[in-house]
């Protein structure tokens, strides 16, 4: 058994902070379900495509961005919140302040991929 797993008599070993960790995965999934929502929006979204029309989602950039970033988005948020996060407990402080930086991050996401759709 690996040394570093026991603690010296009379001293408590720190937990993880599941919690956190458990509030990830729950808003993760939330993301999952809107990408998935997203990326069904986005099939209408070049309509009004044809050859008289320059908007950039009418582009093959413009598609595979419009369909790419909110996944991105969710994968970079949810790992920059556990990454900063455990930093965090790793220290002794809170990571709880570091979630509202994986929702920024997430809804920029979104945003880049609606301000597509609708150019």
């Amino acid at each position: 058994m690996s040394t570093h797993l026991w603690e010296a008599p009379g001293r408590t070993r720190r937990r993880w902070p599941t919690g956190y960790l458990l509030t990830i995965a729950v808003l993760t999934g939330g993301g999952l379900v809107i990408d998935m929502f997203a990326f069904y929006l986005s099939i209408f979204a070049t309509d009004s495509c044809g050859t008289d029309n320059p908007a950039l989602v009418c582009t093959t950039f413009g598609m595979l961005s419009m369909w790419a970033l909110p996944w991105i988005g969710l994968g970079v948020a949810a790992a920059v919140s556990m990454g900063l996060g455990l930093m965090a407990w790793r220290r002794g402080r809170t990571p709880w302040v570091h979630l509202p930086l994986g929702v920024v991050l997430y809804l920029a996401s979104l945003v880049g991929a609606w301000t597509i759709m609708v150019s």
